[in-house]
């Protein structure tokens, strides 16, 4: 017997193996690509990345900024990593790694095999019903050279979310609202994309195309580069992870789970932290029943979900005005996927008391899932 089976390669599953081995532990991996470089682009906050070395770093913005009502630089460098450095940091050195896509009945029969079989496939939501959809956060967005980006910027070094409405055609746009990210990617190059924070259904790519090109035109960027970019890039991410519990007695890790965070949709940097503390765990033989509880913090964070899913635009750019307004340290604990439900009620309240009136009772009503859904 095996003392751990990971089935998946993604982040969270390779750190999880890659910890295990390095503590001791046997283990078996399982991935249908064992050995292909991860294709997204994967960010986090520089204070988020730990023990790993800077050569996983491939690019850095010093202080991005928040746009909604107002300007609001965020205080904080925020890195994009080098996937296939940060492979190379996580090895898997020791580790009996199989090619192979599992179902869950496979992923369940591993147990005959392994003390603990962790389920690191990745979300695979199925909706709970037709007419109530997985929450998803969806982005389309498209690669330039940084000196074509500059109209996008405006000024900024780099923008983490741009709330402001020109995506719109509208003066007073009233569909499911979308900011800009405009990052660095390195090697002189921006990534401008396109994102809806949550909608369910989400956003069609090609609406989040449309509203990226509209608003680089409208700022002046040159359409060439618009419509011929370097590369380009889709996203898709299921905002409650995987729907369905993982097989029985099978421990789910990353957004297999728990680990993504329900209003930012972010996972990489928690399930890097996450698996050494589990592989240590492991160790011991101290085996968690879950390894993201659903627990007081992670209800705050679906409340604050079902208000993303249900405010309308106006509603959403006073809630990131309030966001911005806060103190740098009010507004890591919101991003951070580790924050406790102190924490996070200290900085939602905080957010409440900057907005209008107006903004605030649409606020409660949404958080409490009194109106429908958008999308």
């Amino acid at each position: 017997m095996a003392d751990v089976a990971v089935v998946g390669l993604g982040p969270a599953g390779r750190a999880l193996a890659s910890r295990c081995a390095a503590h001791g532990l046997s283990v078996i991996a399982v991935d249908p690509r064992p050995t292909a470089t991860w294709t997204p682009t994967y960010g986090l906050w520089a204070d988020e990345l730990g023990d790993l070395p800077s050569s996983v770093v491939r690019a850095r913005a010093e202080n991005p900024e928040l746009r909604a009502l107002g300007v609001h630089p965020l205080e904080r460098a925020y890195l994009v990593l080098d996937n296939a450095a940060l492979q190379t940091a996580l090895p898997l050195d020791g580790v009996e790694v199989r090619a192979g896509r599992l179902d869950d009945a496979q992923v369940g029969a591993l147990r005959a095999e392994a003390a603990v079989v962790v389920d690191a496939r990745g979300a695979r939501p199925a909706g709970l019903r037709p007419d109530d959809p997985a929450p998803m956060q969806t982005a389309y967005g498209v690669v330039v050279p940084a000196e074509a980006a500059e109209p996008a910027l405006q000024g900024a070094e780099s923008l983490l979310m741009d709330w402001r409405t020109d995506w719109s055609a509208q003066e007073r746009p009233t569909a499911t609202p979308t900011f800009l990210y405009a990052i660095p990617v390195g090697a002189g190059r921006m990534l401008l994309e396109e994102t809806c924070l949550a909608a369910a259904p989400g956003l069609p790519v090609a609406e989040l195309r449309t509203r990226l090109r509209r608003r680089l035109l409208a700022r002046g960027v040159d359409p060439a580069v618009v419509e011929d970019p370097l590369d380009r890039e889709v996203v898709r991410i299921p905002m409650r992870g995987r729907d369905a519990p993982p097989p029985p007695g099978v421990l789910a890790v990353g957004t297999a789970g728990r680990g993504g965070h329900r209003i930012t949709g972010y996972s990489v940097a928690h399930s890097l932290r996450r698996a050494d503390e589990l592989a240590r765990a492991l160790v011991q033989g101290d085996v968690p029943d879950d390894a993201d509880p659903m627990d007081a913090a992670e209800r705050l964070r679906e409340v604050g979900l079902n208000a993303l899913l249900r405010l309308s635009t106006q509603g959403t750019l006073e809630l990131f005005e309030g966001f911005g307004r806060l103190p740098a340290s009010r507004r890591r604990e919101l991003l951070a996927r580790g924050s406790g439900a102190g924490e996070l009620a200290r900085t939602m309240w905080g957010m409440f008391t900057h907005m209008p009136w107006a903004a605030k009772r649409e606020l409660v009503r949404a958080s409490l899932g009194t109106t429908r859904p958008r999308g």
